[in-house]
C-alpha cells in the first residue's frame, strides 16, 4: 500500500510539471520570437491571434531578402520577467533575444531586448503583436 501511494504521489507530481509550462506565456513567447528571428514565420503565425497574422506576413516581406541567412542563425529568448493581467487573460513578457541577425545591416546582434504581448483565447496562450 505504500508503495501505491508513493506511486501515485510521483505521478501527480510528473502530470503537474508536463502541464504546467508547455504552452504558458514565456514558453510561448520564447517559441515566437525564435521563429520570428529564424524566419520560420508559419510556426509565429501559428503561435499569435488572427488580427496578428498579418504582422508577420509584413516581417516576412521585410525579411524576404535575409531570410537563409535567418534560418542559420542560432537564437535564444531568455525571459526576464512575466506580468499576468489580474483578470489573467493577458500577459506581457520581458525577455532578451541573443544571436539574431539585424535585417538592415546583416550583421548578427549579441543580445536586444524584447517584449511579447500575450492573450489567452480558448484556454491557450496567443501572441498578440498587430500594426498600428
Amino acid at each position: 500500500m505504500k508503495q501505491f501511494k508513493l506511486f501515485s504521489l510521483m505521478l501527480l507530481i510528473i502530470l503537474f510539471a508536463s502541464c504546467s509550462g508547455g504552452n504558458g506565456p514565456e514558453k510561448v513567447s520564447e517559441k515566437f520570437m525564435k521563429a520570428i528571428y529564424t524566419a520560420n514565420f508559419d510556426e509565429a503565425k501559428s503561435l499569435c491571434t488572427e488580427d496578428s497574422k498579418q504582422t508577420i506576413d509584413f516581417i516576412a516581406a521585410f525579411a524576404a531578402q535575409k531570410v537563409d541567412e535567418m534560418k542559420k542563425s542560432d537564437v535564444k529568448f531568455e525571459v526576464t520577467n512575466v506580468e499576468i493581467s489580474e483578470d489573467g487573460n493577458s500577459a506581457e513578457v520581458l525577455g532578451v533575444i541573443k544571436g539574431s541577425l539585424d535585417l538592415e545591416s546583416g550583421s548578427a546582434i549579441e543580445s536586444k531586448e524584447e517584449k511579447v504581448q500575450l492573450k489567452k483565447v480558448d484556454d491557450k496562450w496567443l501572441v498578440e503583436n498587430k500594426l498600428k
